[in-house]
C-alpha cells in the first residue's frame, strides 16, 4: 500500500505546467500565473526538475535552506518519483518563484505541506518521458517501466536515458493525476541520505550570503538607534568620513511625510545611518565613529517593570476568554485538592550563527537581491513597496542560511539593503555586527502565566483554569487585534472536562517575532511543570499520571475541526519511558522528569535526566521518543531533533533577554550563553515507525525540554523551578 502524503495542501489550480527550451529538454516546476508565456505556448518557469538533453539532471529545492534539510528532503521525493539514482543528480536551490504561495520554511511545514506536490510533480516528469519513448518505439507505455534514469522496455529489454527522451517528452501532455509508486517501491524515501552542501560545509567551501562578492560592491554597515524604534534627528559624519575607505553615509529613515512606512513582513523597519565603504572594517569603524543624535519614544520599555505589568493583569478580569469548558468555578469548589502556581518566561533571541546580512543590485528600475530569507515572496513584496517598482521586476536568490529559527522571516534586513542598493547605483553587502543582530532581533515574547487546577477524589485532574499575561506578537505579524499567546486547541483542553483558558495583552515597544516552536515554546514549559505538580500532589508517578489523563481513546475532539490523536501520544509517551529506564532507582541527587507534547505537526516525548549536587546542575542525558509520520530523511531527521533538543535546553539554561530604559542589555554570546560542548547531555532519540503522512519536526522536539529538565531537578532535590532560565538558580 503507498504511503499517504497530502496531495491537496497546496493549490487547487494545476500546480504542474511544463516547459521547454533550445538547451533544455525537459523543465517542471510550480506555475506562475500571468507570466509570459514562451515560443511553445508553455508558461516559463523557474524550474524544480531539469532534464537537458546531455543527460545531465537536475533537481531544484523549493524551500530555503536554512539547516532543516529540505534541499536535501524536498528533492528526494522528486527523486524518488522521477526513478533517478540519487548519485547521479545534482541539487541546486531554486530561487524566488513569483507566485507560489508555499516557497518558505517556517512552522515546520516545509516537508509537510511539500511532500504530495513533489511527489506529483517527480510522477508527472516520469510519465512523460514514458510516454516519448512509447511514442518513439511505438509501444504500449504499460508495458514500459522507469528505471534509474532510463526508460525499459519490459519485453525487450532495450532502454533509453533521459537525455535522449528529454526533447520528447517536452512535447507530451502533463499527466492530470501521475501514478504515485508504491511505498514498498521506495529506494529514497526513508534511506539516511547527507546533506546535499555537508562537504562543502565542513570543508569551509559551503557560500552563505556572507561570503558573496560582486563587482564594485559597497559594504554597509547601519548605525542603529539603541532604542529598537527611535529615529535619527541629526548626524554628525565627520569623523567616519575620515576613515580609509569609507565611500558615503546615507540616512536610513522609516518615515514617509512624518509617518511610518508599512512594508509588508517588516512591521518594524529600523531607522539609522549607514556607512557604505570599500570593506567591511571600514564600515565597521566608521560606524562607530558616527554622532548621532536620536528622537525616542516617549515611553521606554522596562523588562523588569514589564513583568510586573504582567503580574498585576493576572489579577485582573482577563482581556479574552480563549476556551471555557464546563463549569471551572463549581469544580474547583468540589476539588479534592488545589495548586494555584505562577510560571515566568523571558524574552528570547534568535542568535543564528551567521548575522542578519544581504546584498543587492538596483539598476533600471529593477532590483536583484541575494538573501538568506525563509521568506523570499514576503521579502520582495516589501522590496517593491520600498522602492516602488513591480515584483515581477525583483529577483531573489534565496542563499543557504547560517541558521534562523525564525528570524529570517522578516524582511528588514532585506529592505535596508535594497534602498542603499538603489541609492548609491551600486551592488551593496549590508553587515550586521552580532551586537544589531541581537539588540535588533524580533524577540520571542516574555509572559506571566499562573494556574489553578485541582484533582478529584479519584487522583485525576477535575479542573484547570489558566491565564496567561504577555506583550503580544501580534502587531509584529500584521494581524489585527492582539491574538492570545495561548490557543484554544492546546493540550490538555478536552482532556480535562472543565478547563479555562484565559488571555490578557499587555502592549509594549520590544519588537516579538516568530521563534523556533513558537509559543509552544512558553507553554509546553507551564503545561507539562504543572502536569508533574499535579502529579506529586496526588501521589503518583508521574509517568502513570500521564497516561491516565491521555486515556485510551484513539482520538480527542478538541475543537469542531480538530481531532487530537491522543494514541500517537501515548505511544511516545510510553516509548520514551522504556528508552529512558523510568522507574528504575537513581543514586541520590540524580533525577529524571517527564514531559511530552504536540507541536508543529509532531507528537514528542522526552526525559531529561539530570545530577544535582548543592546549587551545581548539569544534564547527563535526554532520552526522546518522536512521532513525526513518514520519515523522508532519517539522517536529516535526526539532525532536526539533536538540534531542537540542544537549542531548547541553552534557552531552558541560559536563555534570556533584558531590557532597560529601553536598550536591550545583551549584544553577544558573553551575555547571551548558550551551551557548550561539554555540557551537552548523552542524546538518546527514537522515532515511532510509521506510513502516516510526514509532519514537521524542526520545532516540536523543542518545548517539552525545558519542563523535562524543571521537573527532573524536582525529582532529585524537592526544588520546583517555575521560572527560566535555570542559570538563575544553578550553576551549569
Amino acid at each position: 500500500m503507498s504511503a499517504r502524503i497530502d496531495q491537496t495542501a497546496i493549490n487547487r489550480r494545476r500546480f504542474v505546467q511544463l516547459a521547454a527550451a533550445a538547451s533544455a529538454g525537459l523543465v517542471l516546476g510550480i506555475p506562475w500565473p500571468a507570466r509570459a508565456q514562451d515560443t511553445v505556448n508553455r508558461v516559463w518557469l523557474n524550474p524544480l526538475i531539469r532534464i537537458d538533453t546531455d543527460g545531465v539532471i537536475t533537481l531544484f529545492a523549493q524551500n530555503p535552506e536554512m539547516g532543516q534539510g529540505v534541499k536535501t528532503a524536498l528533492p528526494m521525493i522528486l527523486a524518488e518519483e522521477l526513478e533517478v539514482d540519487w548519485e547521479a543528480i545534482r541539487v541546486e536551490q531554486a530561487d524566488w518563484i513569483p507566485g507560489v504561495d508555499l516557497q518558505f520554511s517556517g512552522g515546520s511545514l516545509s516537508v509537510r505541506l511539500n511532500a504530495g506536490p513533489m511527489r506529483q510533480v517527480g510522477a508527472a516528469a516520469r510519465e512523460m518521458l514514458i510516454a516519448a519513448a512509447a511514442h518513439r518505439w511505438q509501444l504500449d507505455p504499460a508495458q514500459l517501466r522507469a528505471r534509474r534514469g532510463r526508460v525499459v522496455d519490459s519485453e525487450s529489454g532495450e532502454s533509453l536515458s533521459y537525455g535522449e527522451l528529454a526533447e520528447a517528452a517536452a512535447s507530451e501532455a502533463v499527466p492530470d493525476a501521475p501514478t504515485l509508486k508504491d511505498s514498498a517501491d521506495f529506494r529514497l524515501i526513508g534511506r539516511s541520505i547527507p546533506d546535499v552542501d555537508l562537504d562543502a560545509i565542513v570543508s569551509g567551501q559551503q557560500a552563505y550570503s556572507m561570503d558573496l562578492k560582486l563587482p564594485d560592491m559597497l559594504y554597509a554597515v547601519v548605525r542603529r538607534c539603541p532604542v529598537g524604534d527611535g529615529q535619527p534627528a541629526s548626524f554628525d559624519d565627520g569623523q567616519a568620513r575620515q576613515v580609509p575607505g569609507v565611500v558615503d553615509v546615507r540616512l536610513l529613515k522609516n518615515s514617509d511625510h512624518g509617518g511610518r512606512i508599512i512594508l509588508p513582513n517588516c512591521p518594524n523597519f529600523v531607522s539609522g545611518v549607514a556607512v557604505l565603504a570599500t570593506s567591511t572594517w571600514a564600515a565597521l569603524e566608521a560606524a562607530s565613529k558616527l554622532q548621532v543624535e536620536w528622537d525616542l519614544p516617549a515611553e521606554l520599555d522596562d523588562s523588569a517593570m514589564l513583568g510586573k505589568r504582567f503580574e498585576a493583569a493576572l489579577d485582573k478580569p482577563a482581556g479574552e476568554l480563549v476556551r471555557d469548558d464546563g463549569n471551572v468555578d463549581k469544580a474547583a469548589r468540589k476539588a479534592a485538592r488545589s495548586i494555584e502556581v505562577t510560571y515566568r518566561l523571558p524574552f528570547l533571541a534568535h542568535v543564528p550563527m551567521e548575522p542578519m546580512n544581504c546584498t543587492a543590485r538596483v539598476a533600471n528600475g529593477k532590483a536583484e537581491i541575494w538573501a538568506p530569507t525563509q521568506n523570499p515572496g514576503m521579502a520582495a513584496e516589501a522590496v517593491a513597496k520600498a522602492l516602488e517598482i513591480r515584483p515581477e521586476d525583483i529577483t531573489i536568490h534565496v542563499m543557504r542560511s547560517g541558521g534562523a529559527f525564525g528570524r529570517r522571516y522578516y524582511a528588514d534586513f532585506v529592505v535596508d539593503t535594497a534602498l542603499l542598493a538603489r541609492d548609491s547605483g551600486r551592488p551593496v553587502k549590508v553587515v550586521w555586527p552580532r551586537e544589531d543582530d541581537v539588540r535588533h532581533d524580533y524577540f520571542r515574547s516574555a509572559s506571566v502565566q499562573r494556574v489553578r487546577a485541582g484533582l478529584g477524589s479519584d487522583g485525576r485532574i477535575a479542573f484547570w483554569h489558566q491565564k496567561v499575561a504577555s506583550h503580544p506578537r501580534g502587531p509584529y505579524l500584521e494581524r489585527e487585534g492582539s491574538p492570545a499567546e495561548i490557543g484554544d486547541n492546546e493540550f490538555p483542553a478536552a482532556f480535562v472536562p472543565d478547563l479555562r483558558y484565559e488571555y490578557t495583552a499587555v502592549p509594549a515597544r520590544v519588537p516579538l517575532g516568530q521563534w523556533r516552536a513558537v509559543s509552544n515554546s512558553s507553554n509546553v514549559f507551564v503545561m507539562a511543570g504543572v502536569i508533574d505538580e499535579l502529579a506529586h500532589a496526588a501521589g503518583k508517578d508521574p509517568l502513570e499520571f500521564w497516561l491516565s489523563l491521555i486515556g485510551n481513546e484513539q482520538t480527542v475532539q478538541v475543537l469542531p475541526n480538530f481531532r487530537f490523536d491522543a494514541a500517537r501520544l501515548r505511544a511516545v509517551v510510553e516509548k520514551v519511558a522504556g528508552l529512558a529506564d523510568w522507574g528504575k532507582a537513581l543514586p541520590k541527587g540524580r533525577g529524571r522528569g517527564l514531559a511530552a507534547c504536540y507541536d508543529q505537526g509532531a507528537w514528542v516525548a522526552e526525559v531529561a535526566e539530570v545530577s544535582v549536587d548543592g546549587d551545581s546542575l548539569r544534564v547527563d542525558r535526554i532520552c526522546a521518543a518522536l512521532d513525526c509520520g513518514l520519515l523522508i530523511n532519517p539522517r536529516g531527521a535526526m539532525a532536526q531533533a539533536e538540534g531542537a533538543i540542544l537549542d531548547g535546553m541553552s534557552a531552558a539554561l541560559f536563555g534570556e533577554i533584558t531590557v532597560k530604559e529601553g536598550v536591550v542589555e545583551q549584544g553577544n554570546f558573553d551575555d547571551y550563553r548558550l551551551c557548550r560542548i561539554g555540557q551537552a547531555p548523552g542524546l538518546e532519540i527514537e522515532f515511532v515507525a510509521s506510513e502516516e503522512l510526514p509532519r514537521g519536526i524542526g520545532e516540536g522536539p523543542l518545548p517539552p525540554i525545558a519542563p523535562a529538565i524543571c521537573n527532573a531537578i524536582f525529582a532529585a532535590t524537592g526544588q520546583r523551578i517555575r521560572e527560566l532560565p535555570i542559570g538563575r538558580n544553578f550553576r551549569i
